[in-house]
């Protein structure tokens, strides 16, 4: 299989090709097989499939349900998972820590959308040109950061704050009435994706 596992921030992570996942079987649950039918693209079946095999290997037939906000757990497992996927990419993690996971493939479009999400401050962090890299991992960490945090309707460009970049290594303020501690996120090219995984520092 394509694909490649690894641990970052205490957070066990495995990405795997949507197509070749997709070729191993997995027996879903009713409620699984009835989510799958409620999804309306083949792709999006394909992404479903996919992190539900990554989910087998390590969890076996322990279901995901979908908590507060949309927030994917396996409660009986007792850990933080994440999932995420790309056109091409699925992502499955776990972890005893609060986390929160993205997986990213860089396209020139997000100079399309740079302005919407980050600040003129933010680009300055980083220590030579920005380009379709520098604003993926920009674009991922906060996607990730959304998801750690839980909290609907946080504005990316105003309310998470790069405040440090150190290589791979992104450190971030989150300002919202919820008084979020200081967040750590790192990124991981892996393939032609760069995955991120956000922690509270």
């Amino acid at each position: 299989m394509v694909g490649k596992t690894g641990i970052t921030n205490f957070v066990h992570w495995e990405l795997g090709e949507i197509q070749v996942l997709n070729a191993d079987y997995v027996p879903l649950s009713p409620e699984e097989n009835a989510q799958l039918l409620r999804l309306g693209s083949d792709q999006r079946k394909k992404e479903f499939k996919a992190i539900r095999v990554l989910k087998q290997r390590v969890f076996g037939a322990e279901e995901i349900i979908y908590g507060l906000h949309g927030k994917p757990e396996i409660p009986q497992a007792g850990v933080s998972i994440g999932i995420s996927h790309s056109s091409q990419w699925a992502l499955f993690a776990h972890a005893a820590v609060a986390f929160g996971c993205d997986v990213e493939e860089p396209n020139e479009r997000i100079n399309r959308v740079a302005e919407r999400f980050c600040s003129a401050e933010e680009l300055e962090l980083f220590p030579g040109e920005v380009g379709i890299i520098q604003l993926t991992q920009l674009w991922s960490c906060k996607e990730a950061i959304y998801k750690l945090v839980n909290e609907p309707g946080i504005h990316w460009k105003d309310q998470m704050r790069c405040t440090a970049i150190s290589g791979s290594k992104f450190l971030f303020t989150v300002e919202t009435p919820m008084k979020h501690p200081m967040i750590q996120c790192e990124t991981i090219h892996v393939h032609n994706a760069i995955i991120s995984i956000a922690t509270y520092a």
